[in-house]
């Protein structure tokens, strides 16, 4: 992918140092995320975009202590703003690949075995593999798979390389252990002289099972955190109203900002807490 204007202006004012700078699991960590620029151009984007978010940093701390009067234990602590700003956006921009390579690899597992019957459909059918890859890069309901498949059907028709070596280095770049498990076995099986229909059928099996396996344990779950949260979000909530203002009217005070504070800050909290938990859990049923 080309880069665009603002990318080819940092790449002409740092690249040449970031090419010498970039280390192998940067370069690793893009590829696998499917990020389609080259380690030296990434991170002289990285760099510009951290001088940039310490300059605005700075500009907003200069103004701050200069029009706003305040004592200076206050403009100390302040001071710590473009420090922060400067590590926060240099950080992202270094770990942000290797997080979304994570996170594609648990995409292509939760599709893995769906795929994987597609995959054994078409070779039951006598479809070869570069036709297999071929036509799965064009199903879009197999999420990250079809990237995959669209990257090793790339070497073979753009590239000029045959299956197996295509196969072998998307090995390398997979960021999901089980499919660069499930594409070795492969390699072997051809290597070996076997036949790649039974291996197919075998691992599009073996992979359902372990998904069946996986969704049940991951629905049981939902099920506890559903138990939890009628107790503590909704039977525990309702047992604390009524206690505070009734240990309230028996020491015979009548202050109830505690309640105001349990119910404007801590029920939401509580209840949002909750729904982070259940969404994370319920993305991977």
């Amino acid at each position: 992918m080309p880069l665009n204007s603002y990318q080819k202006m940092c790449y002409r004012r740092l690249g040449a140092i970031a090419e010498n700078v970039a280390t192998d699991k940067l370069k690793e960590d893009l590829e696998r995320a499917h990020i389609e620029m080259r380690a030296g151009a990434y991170l002289s984007c990285a760099w510009i975009n951290t001088l940039i978010g310490t300059t605005i940093s700075t500009l907003v701390y200069l103004n701050l202590i200069l029009f706003i009067p305040m004592e200076l234990g206050l403009i100390l602590l302040l001071g710590l703003i473009p420090v922060v700003v400067t590590a926060v956006v240099y950080l992202y921009h270094i770990v942000m690949p290797g997080s979304k390579a994570k996170s594609r690899g648990k995409k292509i597992d939760m599709h893995l075995p769906y795929a994987l019957n597609f995959i054994s459909a078409m070779s039951s059918a006598g479809i070869t593999p570069t036709e297999i890859f071929k036509s799965l890069s064009k199903q879009d309901i197999y999420g990250e798979i079809r990237e995959e498949a669209l990257w090793i059907y790339r070497d073979v028709s753009l590239l000029g390389r045959d299956i197996i070596s295509a196969i072998k280095a998307n090995i390398n770049r997979t960021p999901s252990e089980k499919f660069k498990e499930f594409l070795q076995g492969a390699v072997v099986t051809v290597q070996s002289g076997g036949a790649l229909k039974p291996y197919f059928m075998t691992k599009a099996d073996q992979y359902m099972r372990e998904n069946r396996l996986v969704q049940k344990q991951q629905i049981e779950s939902l099920g506890i955190m559903a138990e939890c949260y009628v107790t503590a979000a909704v039977a525990g909530v309702l047992l604390i109203i009524i206690i505070i203002p009734l240990l309230t009217i028996i020491s015979g005070g009548n202050d109830l900002s505690i309640m105001f504070v349990f119910s404007g800050l801590i029920i939401p909290l509580i209840h949002l807490g909750f729904a982070v938990v259940l969404s994370s859990m319920s993305a991977r049923v």
